[in-house]
C-alpha cells in the first residue's frame, strides 16, 4: 500500500521540488506502473481518446459551416440568434456534465453513462442533418438539434473521470496529455473536415425526399460515427480503478493512507483557466467566418475552405505539441510554467487582433450585400488586420497556446484532486467550461455586430491577465494532493 504512495511521489517530484518527498528511482514512471505491479489499462484509454476525438469533432465541425447553413435554411435568422445558436451546445453540455458525472460516481461505472451520451449525439446530428428535408422552423430544430448533442456531450466529465482512475500515478501526466490532445485534435480537425466537404460546393444529390449536400453530409457521417463508437464501447472500456486509493488500502494492516481535503484555491484556479481557455476557443471557432468574410470579403464557400486550411495547419501544429508533452521531457517542464506561457501566445494572437491605427487598410463595405463583403455599421470605419499577420498569429498562437495551457491544466486539476474518485469533480470542471462556451458565443456575437472584434480582443486580454496574475500570486498552491501514511496514529512519512 505504502509502495504506491510512494510510486506517487517519485513521478509527481519531477518538475517540483519539495523537502519531505521521498523520490524512488526513474524505472517506476518508465515502466508505466506502480510498485505493487499494477499497470495502466492502455487499451481501454486509447479507446477513450478516440471517443473524446469524437466528441471534439461534433462540438466544432459545424461552426465554419453552420453560418452559411443557418443562412441558407431561414435568411431572416440573426447573428445574434446564431450566437445563440452556437451556445446551445455548450448549455446543453453544461446540463448533462455534473449528471453524468454523479451518474459514473455512484455506479462505479463507465461504460452506460458513456454509450447513452454518444447514442443522444447520434440523434441531435440526425436531426440537424434532416433539416432541410423536414423544413419546418428550421433554426429552432437546429437549436434544438445542438442541444442534444450537447447533452450527450456531457459524458467528456466521466471519460475524463477514467483517465484518472484507469492510470498509474506514473502514466498519469502521458495519459491526460493524450486524452486531451484527443479531445481538442477533434476541436481542431472538425472544420478541417467540413472543409473538405466544402470543396462540394453547391452540389446537392436527393434520395427520395432526403437532401445531401455539403451541409447535411458530414452530420449523417457524425450519426453512423456516434452509433459505431457506443456499440464498441462495450468492448473496450473496463470499470479500472489503478490510480484511485480505495478505502481498503487506506485501513491495510498496521498503516493508514491519509487522503486530505484537496486545496480548494488551487482547484478554483484550474478551473477558471480551463474556462478561459473554452471561452477563447469557441470565440474563435464561432467567428472565423463571420470574421473572415467581413474583414476579407470572403464569400460563404471561400470561408468554409480557407479556413478549414489554416485551421488545418493549425492543427498539425498543435497535435505535433500535444505529442511533444506526452512522450518527450517537453512535458516534464514545470506545469505552471507551461501554463503562463499558453497564456502569453494567446495574449500575442489578441494583442494583433487589435485595430491599430498602423493597420492602413479600411473594409470593403456594403450594407446590402448578401455575401462577400462586410454588412455592418462599424464597417465603414474599422481597420483591417494584414491577412499575413493574421494567418501567422492563427496557426502559430492556437497551435501553441492549446497544447501548453489546455493540458498542464487537466493534469494538475486531477493532480490536485489526488488519488480520489473524480467524477463529480471532474463533472464541475466540464460544467464550468460549459459555461464558458454557452456564454462567450452570444456576447461575442453580440459585440462582433455591434461593435466590430475590438472589444472582443480587449475582453479576451483581460481574462488572460486576471488567470495569469492568479497562477503567479497562487504559484505555491499550484502543486499535487499531499497524501500521508501513518501508522499507530503517528505520521511517518509525507510524500507527495
Amino acid at each position: 500500500m505504502a509502495s504506491r504512495i510512494r510510486a506517487f511521489s517519485a513521478v509527481s517530484a519531477g518538475s517540483m521540488s519539495f523537502p519531505n518527498i521521498q523520490v524512488l528511482p526513474q524505472e517506476v514512471e518508465t515502466r508505466g506502473e506502480d510498485m505493487d505491479g499494477q499497470k495502466s489499462s492502455w487499451s481501454a484509454l486509447w479507446f477513450g481518446n478516440g471517443v473524446q476525438l469524437v466528441l471534439g469533432l461534433q462540438l466544432s465541425m459545424y461552426f465554419t459551416s453552420m453560418w452559411p447553413y443557418l443562412s441558407k435554411l431561414d435568411p431572416s435568422a440573426s447573428l445574434s440568434f446564431f450566437g445563440v445558436v452556437l451556445a446551445s451546445f455548450s448549455f446543453g453540455q453544461a446540463i448533462a456534465s455534473p449528471v453524468f458525472g454523479t451518474w459514473s460516481q455512484k455506479t462505479e461505472s463507465f461504460k452506460p453513462p458513456i454509450a447513452t451520451g454518444l447514442v443522444l449525439c447520434s440523434c441531435g446530428h440526425l436531426l440537424y442533418g434532416l433539416l432541410p428535408t423536414i423544413g419546418w422552423q428550421p433554426k429552432w430544430l437546429m437549436l434544438a438539434a445542438r442541444i442534444i448533442v450537447g447533452v450527450g456531450s456531457g459524458n467528456l466529465s466521466v471519460l475524463r473521470s477514467f483517465t484518472s482512475a484507469a492510470s498509474t500515478l506514473a502514466d498519469r501526466n502521458k495519459a491526460v496529455a493524450t486524452s486531451i490532445a484527443g479531445y481538442v485534435s477533434g476541436m481542431i480537425i472538425g472544420p478541417v473536415i467540413q472543409a473538405g466537404f466544402g470543396l462540394m460546393g453547391s452540389n446537392r444529390l436527393y434520395i427520395g425526399r432526403l437532401e445531401v449536400d455539403s451541409y447535411t453530409l458530414p452530420a449523417f457521417l457524425m450519426t453512423l460515427v456516434n452509433v459505431v463508437f457506443a456499440v464498441l464501447t462495450f468492448y473496450f472500456f473496463t470499470d479500472s480503478y489503478v490510480g484511485i486509493i480505495d478505502e481498503e488500502e487506506k485501513g491495510e494492516g498496521n498503516e493508514k493512507i491519509v487522503v486530505p481535503p484537496f486545496d480548494r484555491i488551487a482547484a478554483f484556479i484550474c478551473i477558471y483557466l480551463w474556462f478561459v481557455t473554452q471561452t477563447i476557443g469557441v470565440n474563435i471557432e464561432s467567428l472565423c467566418s463571420p470574421f473572415t468574410i467581413a474583414i476579407y470579403s470572403w464569400t460563404n464557400n471561400q470561408a468554409i475552405v480557407y479556413n478549414g486550411i489554416i485551421q488545418t495547419a493549425s492543427c498539425v501544429l498543435s497535435v505535433s505539441q500535444y505529442l511533444t508533452v506526452a512522450f518527450t521531457r517537453v512535458g516534464k517542464i514545470d506545469r505552471r510554467k507551461q501554463i503562463v506561457f499558453g497564456i502569453t501566445v494567446f495574449a500575442i494572437y489578441y494583442l494583433i487582433s487589435l485595430p491599430w491605427p498602423f493597420y492602413t487598410t479600411r473594409l470593403t463595405y456594403n450594407s446590402t450585400a448578401t455575401d462577400g463583403a462586410c454588412t455592418f455599421p462599424w464597417c465603414q470605419n474599422a481597420r483591417r488586420v494584414p491577412f499575413v499577420a493574421y494567418v501567422i498569429a492563427y496557426i502559430v498562437g492556437f497551435g501553441m497556446a492549446f497544447p501548453y495551457i489546455g493540458n498542464s491544466v487537466g493534469t494538475l486539476f486531477s493532480e490536485v484532486l489526488g488519488p480520489r474518485q473524480q467524477g463529480i469533480m471532474q463533472g464541475v470542471f466540464a460544467f464550468v467550461g460549459s459555461i464558458g462556451r454557452c456564454v462567450a458565443p452570444i456576447i461575442t456575437t453580440t459585440l462582433f455586430s455591434h461593435t466590430g472584434y475590438i472589444w472582443i480582443s480587449v475582453e479576451t486580454l483581460v481574462l488572460l491577465a486576471i488567470g495569469a496574475i492568479m497562477t503567479i500570486v497562487f504559484w505555491r498552491r499550484l502543486v499535487p494532493l499531499e497524501v500521508r501514511i501513518e501508522k499507530n496514529s503517528t505520521t511517518v512519512s509525507t510524500v507527495s
